[in-house]
């Protein structure tokens, strides 16, 4: 499924005569790399692409990759805005183009994930369920701190809830270290079964 959507993008691409895979081929393996990470049924992403630049955020994850479409609405004026959502089955995915009106406004996708405690040592739940914990230690020197990121599922939580777990550690360590640029390595821990959580 993953190829037919980056198939469907180089048709995008073409049809509006970008030039986008002369000048950033590689673009487009950055997008491919957020799609095998978050491609699952029911996700929605946003993708834009333009004659040098794409850029592409899961949607309905964290608050920050939702606010990304809010950022790219201004980069050109031939750039062109698309919904891609992925459905079941292995080829079922709609590539919608919107305006860019409409991308913009998908910075208010509902995220049913919340942390719960403090930005070091926390649980992550969808809704009412509990996802894992995170808890972040900072290793190495004062010069180049190294982050460790420890992820604990629950056990049996899907793919995109582990993926969630991850974002959201990863995102803890980019407001704790206060740079998008902090060195971190996650470790995931041993699932908790539903009898250690209770």
């Amino acid at each position: 499924m993953i190829q037919a959507i980056i198939e469907a993008f180089k048709r995008e691409i073409a049809k509006y005569n970008l030039e986008l895979l002369q000048r950033h081929p590689k673009d487009l393996e950055i997008d491919m790399a957020m799609l095998e990470r978050f491609a699952t049924p029911g996700l929605k992403y946003a993708w834009m692409v333009g004659d040098s630049h794409t850029h592409a955020a899961p949607l309905g994850i964290h608050q920050t990759l939702n606010e990304l479409p809010t950022y790219v609405t201004r980069l050109a004026n031939n750039d062109r805005f698309y919904l891609l959502s992925v459905g079941n089955g292995p080829e079922q995915f709609t590539l919608k183009e919107v305006d860019r009106v409409a991308f913009a406004a998908l910075v208010n996708t509902p995220i049913p994930y919340r942390m719960v405690g403090p930005i070091d040592s926390f649980w992550l739940y969808r809704n009412e369920s509990r996802v894992g914990t995170c808890v972040i230690t900072r290793e190495g020197t004062f010069e180049k701190p190294i982050y460790k990121i420890a992820l604990t599922p629950m056990a049996g939580i899907s793919k995109i809830d582990r993926e969630a777990l991850q974002e959201w550690g990863q995102q803890a360590v980019t407001k704790k270290a206060g740079s998008l640029f902090a060195y971190s390595r996650v470790e995931w821990l041993e699932p908790i079964t539903l009898a250690l959580a209770a």
